[in-house]
């Protein structure tokens, strides 16, 4: 399918040395990208196929850090929403101390109770001696606090509007987390770096927004010996109720941490290629149905594949 042209957009962003905004020209670029197959079916009856192409509108600005490339495309797609996040850069490590790699850490913050769910297997059963079933328990969480990741259980996290039913399943439509798994900070607790990167000791943090609270590692971090930072707003709010540091109901934020650790390659020479990390956001109970069953179904025509046969006429 042919895509639309693409946007670039000025921002007023970047600082001089006296600290006032400079326009960086095309610091934003705004397109559409075929992400392949949205959905599909095969009629096991007729024969019959319907399949129909991702149309995405990703929203994109790179930012040079020193020989790093961070590319950060905030992602609008027909079934959901999702950030993808790049680092690229130079090679002018490789061959060093294998031991020295650039730690890279992003922070995605989607806003709006969060609901954990965990599924574990089901205890055995007169009605289910093989031990093949397993059961999904949920929790909420009441207050501020942070979380981890579980890969054996796949712990889910679902940010939920408890105001607003599902029409038909008359449960709390939601939007889920679909994290990036990763390690999180890897300097030592007593290091200079760890006390100013609170966020970074767990993968999920949920607070109550508040509009001066946008920077998880505080607003100077640079200049900061720790103690600033999203750990600090949750512990000075511990224990003064649930209009101070209640989640449920509340307006809230879900910050999450996620990063790539780089270890220089051969292969990283004289250009790295990127290293890629996705997260999402899936709705989920949400919308009556699919919400992309309204996506064009692909037709055989512009921009299709061609098959090659080889001299008897076969597929190859």
């Amino acid at each position: 399918m042919r895509l639309p042209r693409v946007h670039r957009l000025p921002v007023d962003a970047r600082a001089d040395a006296r600290g006032r905004a400079r326009r960086v020209p095309d610091a934003v670029c705004v397109h559409e990208v075929d992400d392949g197959i949205l959905w599909k079916h095969t009629n096991a009856r007729t024969g019959s196929t319907v399949v129909a192409r991702a149309r995405n509108l990703v929203l994109q600005t790179i930012i040079t850090v020193s020989n790093y490339e961070y590319i950060f495309a905030f992602v609008l797609a027909g079934a959901g929403r999702g950030a993808d996040v790049r680092g690229a850069g130079d090679g002018d490590r490789v061959g060093g101390d294998e031991r020295v790699g650039g730690w890279k850490n992003s922070v995605l913050v989607v806003r709006a109770p969060i609901l954990y769910g965990n599924p574990p297997p089901a205890p055995l059963a007169d009605d289910e001696p093989h031990g093949n079933a397993f059961a999904t328990t949920s929790s909420f969480v009441p207050t501020e606090s942070a979380h981890r990741l579980s890969h054996t259980a796949n712990r889910t996290s679902t940010i939920v509007n408890e105001s607003h039913l599902h029409a038909r399943t008359r449960t709390p439509v939601g939007y889920r987390l679909l994290p990036h798994y990763s390690q999180l900070l890897l300097a030592h607790p007593t290091s200079h770096r760890a006390p100013r990167a609170e966020y970074a000791s767990h993968a999920v943090w949920v607070t109550q927004h508040r509009d001066d609270e946008l920077f998880p590692a505080g607003r100077w971090t640079m200049q900061s010996t720790g103690g600033e930072g999203i750990r600090s707003w949750v512990a000075g709010r511990a224990g003064e109720g649930a209009e101070v540091n209640g989640v449920r109901g509340e307006d809230i934020v879900v910050w999450h941490t996620f990063g790539s650790t780089h270890h220089p390659r051969a292969e990283d020479w004289p250009v790295m290629p990127v290293e890629k990390m996705v997260v999402g956001l899936k709705p989920v109970k949400f919308f009556e149905r699919n919400p992309a069953l309204d996506v064009a179904v692909a037709r055989m025509g512009e921009g299709k594949s061609v098959l090659v046969r080889d001299g008897n006429g076969g597929e190859r």
